[in-house]
């Protein structure tokens, strides 16, 4: 039977996803719309895009250096007035210094929520059941969901999503105050898998896997809406393909327990890189894609729960882990909105199917590997 505390911490949990998926789902169309409201240049956009991760960066990497390390309740707090506050001043007129204020502000609420509430739920919540990890990040998928299809629906726009984002935020902050948000050490759960990896196979996995969430999700909606002139069809793209998001996760929830977190880590992955090689061999259009988002779904919270328990568990490991995934997630827009304009769609597509393909073969090396150094007879 679940206490108070542990209630709560899934309440908020849930309800913070959410949030974040809505922010993550209405901040590619967004900001397409204004590269073509304000004339801004593909390089212009991903350097919102690069802000908003070193916003997410900077609270991430708070946890390494001792600042907020042991109190997920205070970074909680302080992620959600940031999300707040980051919502608010975005839709603030049509300035585009506003705009670029405001994308660290929202960085480090999503940063921020993400890191506090995956590091409690796989700690609070058994390294080995990924199930209800999983259900966390359907949340997630549930506000990335409806953030297109309110858009494509006309029920809301842009900005009057935001500002619902930006009230709801201070419901969870409140609700922080004083969270049971204890964490066991580092040897604790290192306890419960002997032979871990080392920790720069991991850091790498968690750099390209958001590299790639993070390209698809912000230039999906630009490549579509260069292709149809129709930032409506992109946004029903998005909700279609988060559709497919939300599904595959809560799908791996109860088949957690039968297929391990690399197995659905590593699916999803060649899933992405075969879905990308039929638009670049012209089998399946651009548009007819959204069936991607299944396998994007299995990737981040199966192989975030794989490298925490692999890299030995514990505050400080989980920060490294999504530090770096978080600056995956800041160079990979940044990077790809070089890359379009100069090399064109194709050459964008390449690299994310290449890396998705690159990133599983050395989850699987690592995993083999310590595999082999576990058989070894000690010396």
């Amino acid at each position: 039977m679940l206490t108070v505390p542990t209630q709560r911490i899934i309440t908020l949990g849930f309800v913070a996803f959410v949030l974040i998926g809505l922010e993550q789902g209405v901040l590619g169309l967004f900001v397409a719309e204004l590269g073509t409201t304000l004339s801004k240049s593909p390089e212009d956009l991903g350097l919102f895009f690069a802000l908003h991760g070193i916003g997410s960066a900077a609270i991430t990497g708070s946890a390494l250096i001792g600042w907020l390390e042991q109190r997920n309740s205070k970074r909680i707090a302080l992620s959600s007035l940031s999300l707040c506050g980051g919502s608010l001043l975005v839709v603030a007129g049509d300035y585009w210094l506003l705009k670029l204020i405001a994308a660290p502000l929202l960085g480090l609420g999503f940063g921020g929520l993400s890191m506090s509430f995956n590091t409690l739920f796989v700690t609070h919540f058994s390294q080995k059941n990924a199930g209800l990890l999983n259900v966390l990040n359907a949340t997630y998928g549930l506000g990335a969901v409806a953030a297109p299809w309110l858009l494509s629906q006309g029920l809301l726009t842009g900005s009057e999503l935001f500002i619902v984002i930006a009230l709801a935020s201070i419901t969870v902050c409140v609700g922080a105050w004083n969270i049971d948000d204890r964490i066991p050490t580092r040897s604790s759960i290192a306890s419960e898998d002997m032979h871990m990896a080392p920790i720069g196979p991991l850091l790498m996995t968690a750099f390209c896997i958001l590299f790639i969430e993070a390209g698809l999700t912000y230039w999906m909606p630009s490549l579509l809406s260069d292709q149809s002139g129709d930032s409506t069809a992109a946004a029903a793209y998005m909700a279609r393909f988060f559709f497919w998001f939300v599904i595959v996760r809560l799908t791996a929830a109860a088949l957690a327990v039968w297929v391990s977190t690399l197995g659905f880590a590593v699916f999803g992955l060649a899933g992405i890189c075969c879905s990308l090689a039929l638009v670049l061999a012209g089998i399946v259009p651009l548009s007819e894609t959204s069936f991607t988002g299944a396998f994007m779904g299995l990737i981040f919270p199966n192989a975030y729960a794989w490298m925490l328990t692999k890299g030995g568990g514990g505050t400080t490991t989980g920060a490294k882990i999504l530090l770096s995934a978080i600056t995956g997630a800041t160079l990979g827009p940044w990077i790809l909105g070089w890359v379009l304009p100069y090399w064109g769609e194709s050459a964008v597509l390449w690299l994310l199917g290449s890396l998705s393909l690159a990133t599983a073969s050395l989850m699987l090396i690592t995993h083999l590997n310590v595999g082999y150094r576990a058989y070894q007879p000690s010396q």
